[in-house]
């Protein structure tokens, strides 16, 4: 009783797709059983497959032309195409070609149905992508064992992408999260390292400025030592805030290590990059810094530096780094540019 059930259920389905006011219904309540798309232009085989499959709780849709196989498989995507060699209009082997030329039904197995059974006809089919060829006569058992083992390898086979999907994901994700700092959300010294990198070779591939600002918090250890490390935490996260307020979607902000951040800034000579310093500079000075119980001032300490013709990109950071020295050195709150 349990399979009449079903197969009176599947055949149902089947009916719904086939009936041109009901293939919209049809596809968005797919059936969970596997939809198998049989072409064959013999009205007697075709109906004998479909009710043999139909028996076996698949949902069947049926085409009289490879034509006509080829529309329903684009806008169904069986998970099966069984395929006739020999049917008018467009032969199997015709669809199958065209089939695989079409990226959403290029992944979709096929089975060949052919009453020619010479070697160069079977080896055409499989040499186009069908994964099965039997031939006509044949027995029902046979082609429904075939079919079971195709829909087994094509759910093995998405089962095995979904898992390499999920893992890219992952290690996507991994990767994102090794290069950015977990206080800031900024990129830490190893995200720098990468941008830096590519933003190296893009500079010296089209001859284009690239330069960049080294920038510490003044008195650091004072606000952690008298307001307490969160406050000290809220401070770095605050600072990070205004940097990324300030630069271009194309520059690359970076937390360098403990209250020193870096700004990366392409096609972005001295002149400019000093100026974006100065307005850093100046966001800071004009602002409290901290939380609604403890609030305080800070300031800035920045060294800018460009990219020499001669230099590589470590030693702009070295520059733009004795530049920041300087900076505290002569008095603290202020923007020095390297030599």
């Amino acid at each position: 009783m349990r399979r009449g059930r079903l197969n009176q259920e599947y055949l149902e389905v089947a009916m719904n797709i086939e009936t041109t006011s009901g293939e919209g219904a049809a596809l968005t309540e797919r059936p969970s059983s596997p939809v198998i798309l049989v072409a064959d232009d013999e009205p007697v085989n075709l109906s004998l497959i479909k009710r043999r499959l139909e028996w076996e709780a698949y949902a069947v849709l049926t085409a009289h032309d490879g034509d006509e196989a080829v529309e329903k498989a684009q806008k169904f995507l069986p998970d099966l195409i069984i395929l006739d060699v020999m049917m008018p209009i467009m032969d199997g082997l015709q669809a199958c070609r065209k089939l695989k030329d079409i990226p959403a039904t290029r992944e979709i197995p096929i089975i060949f149905l052919s009453a020619l059974d010479d070697i160069e006809t079977k080896v055409s089919g499989l040499m186009l992508g069908a994964n099965d060829y039997i031939s006509k006569p044949f027995r029902v058992e046979e082609l429904i064992a075939r079919v079971r083992v195709a829909i087994r390898l094509k759910r093995e086979r998405e089962e095995l992408r979904r898992s390499a999907e999920e893992a890219q994901l992952r290690a996507e994700a991994a990767r994102e999260m090794s290069m950015s700092d977990s206080l800031t959300g900024l990129r830490n010294r190893y995200g720098l390292q990468r941008a830096l990198q590519r933003e190296y070779a893009e500079t010296r591939r089209y001859h284009r400025p690239l330069s960049c600002l080294m920038i510490d918090i003044d008195y650091f250890k004072e606000i952690n030592d008298t307001c307490g490390h969160a406050a000290g935490d809220t401070a770095l996260m605050q600072t990070a805030r205004i940097l990324v307020d300030a630069v271009r979607g194309s520059d690359v902000v970076c937390r360098y290590g403990g209250d020193e951040f870096l700004v990366l800034t392409p096609e972005t000579n001295l002149e400019g990059v000093a100026a974006l310093g100065e307005k850093i500079r100046l966001t800071a000075a004009s602002r409290l810094f901290g939380d609604g119980e403890r609030v305080f001032e800070l300031t800035l300490s920045i060294g800018a530096a460009e990219l020499l013709p001669d230099e590589s990109s470590h030693e702009m950071l070295a520059r733009a780094d004795t530049a920041l020295y300087n900076a505290k050195q002569a008095g603290r709150n202020r923007i020095a540019s390297a030599e």
